[in-house]
């Protein structure tokens, strides 16, 4: 009798041990694709949208040139981009700002404040503006990033003879060569007339009319006598 126990609970031993084993090989089994467990994954890793523009001009550093003839220019350079000439001092400048500063002076005055601007506005060109303004009862024109309300004696570019004062916007515009061929790309009036320029605007207009400039036959020879 004890003998046919122990057999019994022997064989209900093995039975039990062979139904687990069998439901953990068949939990192993890899599922079958029947064509509906696809996953997509499109939408998994979305995209945020990038104006190519604004890409274009991250990352903008300015520095000085010599063009010859004692003229040095401010350019902007993109990252893998050519130099793009912005402002350039001429010895015709001093009747703007006084006899103190060289061109080569002035310029490195001006550029250091040009890329403290793009860094305090993230790297972007998009939120920098040129503008004139009053600092100290003197009319200065000034550079204002995207965390400025307006000029000030850190961002001021230089400060304009008081017999200019009452023309700043026409200063400021031949400065960065707006009135030239009628241009008026990157400016914005305000509802008092003053004159705000865009430094993404400008810099990307000077690129498009370098492009047309190297494309034309003949060559026009560049007479602007610049600032």
């Amino acid at each position: 009798m004890k003998h046919q126990l122990k057999t019994a609970i022997l064989v209900t031993t093995l039975a039990i041990s062979s139904i687990v084993a069998l439901g953990s090989s068949v939990q192993a089994l890899p599922p079958v694709d029947n064509g509906n467990n696809k996953v997509n994954n499109s939408n998994s890793s979305p995209v945020a949208d990038v104006d190519p523009s604004e890409e274009a001009n991250t990352g903008t550093q300015f520095t000085c040139v010599s063009q010859g003839d004692g003229n040095v220019a401010t350019v902007g350079q993109r990252p893998g981009g050519e130099p793009i000439p912005v402002i350039i001092w001429t010895s015709a400048s001093l009747k703007y700002f006084g006899e103190k500063f060289t061109p080569q002076s002035r310029c490195q005055i001006v550029t250091p404040k040009l890329n403290a601007a793009v860094a305090e506005s993230g790297g972007s060109l998009k939120d920098v503006v040129l503008m004139n303004g009053r600092v100290n009862n003197n009319t200065v024109i000034c550079v204002v990033s995207a965390n400025d309300t307006g000029c000030n004696g850190r961002n001021t570019l230089f400060t304009l003879k008081p017999e200019n004062a009452k023309k700043a916007d026409q200063i400021l515009a031949q400065i960065i060569q707006i009135s030239r061929k009628g241009s008026s790309a990157g400016v914005i009036r305000e509802t008092q007339g003053r004159v705000k320029v865009r430094l993404s605007d400008l810099l990307t207009n000077n690129v498009n009319r370098s492009l047309r400039q190297t494309t034309r036959k003949p060559a026009v020879e560049n007479k602007s006598s610049g600032l």
